[in-house]
């Protein structure tokens, strides 16, 4: 009987097949699923965890056959063991350029719109997620938003599809809320049908202008929808997306004046639900800022990052906000922000100005400054106003310098 010509590679080529059958079955979720959204950190962690250890065993196949056979592996054997592997990765850019030539020629936006909604109406809401939403895991939002939990936010981004884009239906155009839309229309819970509120508009769009050379080509920085929902009517504010690391690394570097980043200590009774300064919204994340317990107990929220701004740290800022114990209720402060007693600055500082909010028992508010030090591409230093008198007595989680927790690096005197 005569041997087939591949038998003394079956194995490699085995490895061959399996590593783009399963490349190729993740193309297609990929390329059929549509929005896939945050669903895409899924499909690249299986690529990662799966795809990579058969790749590194389809290359040392590969090498042994080379050695074996002293360099004459027949092309036959080179394309079945690699061929199939690049098919696969090609169905990826092969099956989102028609949907990139359609949504071109058609106008439609397929731009994801960041949402957070807070409940301050204590009543369960089915929040309106048409046509598709995806939160960070992949999947949609937990439905209905619990309004006993007004602490526990809920944020996913929106996104259209031909039909929305069609029929108009898609509340947003250009990443922007549509004028004249008046009302929020929530979903309808299984068996009934949706209501609405008036929607209402308390702040501008965040002025970008200055921001846009950072990003580049890339459309700007991030703006995320916070929605605010009272009992009877709910309230609609876009805000500077919180700062995802690289971005911030960027900041750092970029010599843009007036950008701010914030944290905040909220050693108030009740979690913080809404935080505006200077008449801006800032995007607190995806929950609360809960309140940390007074001294002894041990440090428990040192690390709420609690959004940007672009403002004149020189004058006053006017902060307000809304907790959960009292979601109609506005606290308001006045603080001065101080400044460096150096007003040079430092080689290697950087331009992105953090300030660290102390919220204090009695509804008064203190502030300190601090900057990054830099050296390349590594921080090597805190410079810092200190510690504000008026918070030391509650700073359980201490100053901005002990933010960074065990790997703080060395504070410079101001």
């Amino acid at each position: 009987m005569t041997a087939t010509p591949n038998r003394n590679y079956r194995f490699g080529i085995g490895v061959s097949l399996v590593l783009a059958s399963f490349l190729a079955a993740l193309g297609l979720i990929a390329v059929c699923t549509p929005n896939l959204g945050w669903g895409v950190v899924a499909l690249v962690t299986l690529a990662l965890w799966v795809g990579v250890p058969l790749l590194v065993l389809l290359l040392l196949a590969w090498v042994r056959y080379m050695v074996r056979e002293r360099g004459h592996v027949p092309g036959r054997v080179h394309a079945l063991m690699f061929l199939p592997t690049v098919l696969a990765l090609l169905i990826v850019p092969l099956g989102h350029a028609p949907h990139s030539d359609v949504d071109t020629a058609t106008g439609g936006s397929r731009a994801a719109i960041a949402e957070t909604h807070i409940n301050l109406s204590g009543n369960a809401l089915w929040l309106d997620t048409s046509p598709y939403a995806s939160t960070y895991s992949g999947a949609g939002p937990d439905l209905p938003m619990n309004g006993q939990t007004p602490e526990r936010f809920v944020a996913f981004h929106r996104y259209p599809n031909a039909q929305s884009d069609a029929d108009s239906a898609f509340p947003y155009d250009n990443a922007r809320l549509k004028p004249g839309i008046e009302h929020y229309h929530y979903g309808a819970p299984p068996g009934g049908t949706g209501t609405r509120l008036p929607l209402l508009r308390r702040q501008p769009y965040p002025d970008t202008a200055a921001l846009t050379r950072v990003w580049g080509t890339s459309g700007g920085p991030d703006i995320v929808h916070l929605y605010y929902h009272y009992a009877g009517h709910v309230e609609v504010a876009p805000a500077l997306a919180r700062l995802a690391g690289a971005t911030e690394y960027e900041l750092e570097r970029s010599r843009v004046e007036g950008l701010v980043q914030f944290r905040t200590h909220n050693y108030g009774a009740a979690p913080i639900v809404r935080l505006e300064i200077n008449g801006a919204t800032l995007d607190i994340g995806d929950d609360a800022i809960a309140p940390i317990a007074a001294s002894p107990a041990a440090c428990t929220a040192s690390n709420h990052a609690t959004g940007v701004a672009l403002l004149n740290l020189d004058q006053p800022l006017q902060v307000r906000w809304q907790t959960a114990a009292a979601p109609q209720e506005w606290h308001s402060a006045r603080v001065q922000v101080p400044a460096f007693r150096q007003p040079q600055p430092l080689d290697g500082q950087s331009t992105l100005q953090r300030v660290l909010l102390y919220v204090l028992p009695d509804g008064t508010l203190a502030a300190e400054r601090y900057v990054e030090v830099l050296t390349g591409d590594s921080r090597h230093a805190i410079k810092a106003t200190g510690l504000p008198a008026n918070a030391a007595a509650y700073a359980t989680c201490g100053s901005a310098n002990a933010t960074y927790g065990e790997d703080a690096p060395a504070p410079l005197a101001d």
